[in-house]
């Protein structure tokens, strides 16, 4: 036998063998290939920082019940998203995100000023007054727990701020005409998941669901919205939002559901 047939035959040895592992190895490969970030989380996988701003609308209708100071009955409202438009005094509402690899700080502003005059207070009182003042801002992280080329979900948490101030007024009915004041601070911690998911190049689905507590018995935050960017810095984003929460501390009561469609426009820089 000569020195090329043996060397031949060693080559094909050695490339029968690589073959033969790479075969073992490849269901390894895939799992690690599906495990890869991909699509829109893959330009968040960078290593840079990226933001995006959201300044948004809620149609929220509010119903629930309120108080303020002893002398002053518990009322309940339900009022539209119609009723607080014709009612609403001034509202800003923005989102803040910023994200770095698996890692992400983001900020939720609501502030909403209103009137409302559609409550009750049992039959001793006539119509219920109330103006209604409310501060919401919410401060926290997230880390990327699962992701593939077109779906990414987040561990949540944070803290969230309520600053609440009520001036509630009863008509007269069999009972005197009464009216009170009263405002409350608290915070609460939350925690949850957010997602988002791919359905084509230009349409995605998203949402958060959040749930918590501590100064309030508990609250909860969902959001399922879906959205169409119109370039890589600008999406629209729609869908529905509800907030519940339940705070009672002394005469204060603000136990009151938030609910209703949301708009905004995401800018991404």
């Amino acid at each position: 036998m000569t020195t090329t047939v043996i060397a031949r035959r060693r080559r094909s040895a050695v490339r029968t063998e690589i073959a033969s592992r790479f075969r073992r190895f490849r269901p390894i490969g895939l799992v690690a290939a599906l495990c890869l970030p991909g699509g829109a989380f893959a330009q968040e996988n960078d290593g840079g920082w990226h933001y995006s701003f959201t300044p948004y609308l809620w149609g929220a209708g509010i119903n629930g019940n309120v108080a303020t100071v002893p002398g002053v009955p518990e009322t309940n409202f339900d009022a539209s998203f119609s009723d607080i438009l014709d009612n609403l005094d001034f509202g800003a509402m923005t989102v803040f995100r910023a994200r770095k690899d698996n890692f992400g700080l983001f900020g939720d502003l609501l502030y909403i000023k209103i009137s409302a005059g559609q409550g009750t207070a049992g039959s001793e009182y006539g119509e219920a007054q109330a103006d209604v003042r409310n501060t919401i801002l919410t401060l926290g992280g997230d880390y990327v727990i699962s992701s593939n080329s077109k779906t990414v979900i987040r561990l949540a948490g944070g803290l969230r701020y309520w600053d609440v101030k009520t001036d509630l007024g009863l008509t007269a009915g069999t009972s005197p005409a009464v009216s009170g004041s009263g405002s409350d601070q608290w915070l609460d911690a939350i925690v949850g998941v957010t997602w988002r998911s791919d359905l084509g190049p230009k349409t995605y689905l998203t949402g958060w669901a959040m749930v918590g507590g501590g100064g309030s018995d508990h609250t909860a935050d969902l959001f399922a919205g879906l959205g169409y960017r119109f370039n890589d810095r600008t999406s629209l984003v729609g869908g529905y939002r509800y907030i519940d929460v339940d705070r009672r501390s002394g005469d204060f009561v603000y136990d009151v559901e938030q609910q209703g469609a949301m708009l905004g426009v995401a800018f991404a820089f």
